[in-house]
């Protein structure tokens, strides 16, 4: 089973890496933009600046998610300012969780990045669950990410103009 999501940011990979080098629980959260934040406690709001302390991360690392106590995510591979990954195992089912950023071609203009989100985990279900888990999931992955995309992209680009 495999999610995409994509946004176009009009920023560099090196002003955009920072970012998602500091993604996570703990750390400078998971990204929503202001609209949606007022909706949640302060303290899940996500940070909006880029913090030295949470800017070295490393293959193995143990970063925690929301959820349930226990979610986490390791830190799978650290590539910047093009890829950072991560993996993880919920409901007995293994997932990877990676963020890619690639300059957005030819004729785009300087400055302009796609951020690529991809989710990929590996179902065990057949049949009518199968079918079941692909589909909301797919919904709850676009609820998910599409605004974290978004609240990045306002962070980033906020930042990269001031």
């Amino acid at each position: 089973m495999i999610y995409n999501q994509t946004r176009l940011i009009h920023a560099s990979p090196d002003d955009i890496c920072p970012w998602l080098i500091q993604v996570g629980k703990n750390r400078g959260g998971w990204y929503l933009t202001t609209f949606w934040e007022r909706f949640f406690p302060k303290s899940w709001h996500a940070s909006r600046t880029i913090e030295p302390q949470w800017q070295q991360l490393k293959v193995g690392d143990r970063i925690p998610d929301y959820g349930a106590k226990d979610d986490y995510f390791d830190v799978a591979l650290v590539d910047p300012p093009r890829v950072v990954a991560f993996q993880t195992e919920r409901f007995g089912l293994p997932f990877s969780w990676v963020l890619m950023v690639r300059d957005a071609g030819e004729g785009a203009g300087d400055g302009l990045c796609v951020v690529h989100l991809r989710f990929r985990g590996k179902l065990q279900a057949t049949g009518i669950k199968r079918r079941f888990f692909v589909f909301f999931g797919g919904i709850m992955d676009y609820i998910s990410t599409a605004p974290m995309l978004a609240g990045l992209a306002e962070r980033v680009e906020r930042r990269h103009v001031q």
